[in-house]
């Protein structure tokens, strides 16, 4: 669950390449044994997020002239201005996203095929209950009237009394 802080705390939204994670319905789906190291992980969570948030989002200018002036020897301030102009930090490549939005789609149809299928079943489940309901109610039935709708239960019933014959 994640949102944007104009939505309050619904849907999942980006906003400034930022994601901002709604704890509060995140809380609602745990179970309530969990919710005290959940509540801790917030906390981290809050604290990391404001720091990381002070942080300016580009580094300052370094005044190399500053250092040129200080430094007794200029030629050592130049050498590491280029050293550092050189300095390059990779950045990570982002190769997993097509393959979660694959397993996304999948499993959006393995859940859409359960669905349908729980139609079925709930179907068959009311058909059942409504032929229990239809039957006349037990301290009224005997038990041929009982056995004359389960034909598979009879022929059990008629094998074990076999079976135990003298």
């Amino acid at each position: 669950a994640v949102v944007s802080t104009q939505s309050a705390h619904y849907g999942r939204e980006e906003m400034a390449g930022r994601k901002v994670f709604d704890f509060i319905k995140l809380s609602t789906k745990i179970p309530q044994s969990v919710r005290g190291e959940f509540g801790a992980l917030r906390s981290k969570f809050e604290s990391s997020h404001a720091t990381m948030s002070a942080l300016p989002s580009n580094l300052e200018a370094i005044d190399w002239g500053y250092y040129a002036g200080r430094v007794g020897n200029p030629a050592l301030v130049e050498d590491f201005k280029a050293k550092y102009g050189s300095v390059q930090v990779p950045r990570p490549s982002d190769n997993q996203t097509s393959g979660i939005g694959a397993l996304e789609n999948d499993f959006k149809k393995e859940v859409a095929e359960y669905l349908e299928g729980s139609k079925e079943r709930i179907a068959k489940f009311e058909a059942a209950l409504a032929d229990l309901h239809a039957e006349k109610p037990l301290e009224e039935m005997t038990v041929a009237e009982y056995l004359s709708t389960k034909p598979e239960l009879r022929a059990q019933l008629v094998e074990d009394i076999e079976a135990r014959k003298l």
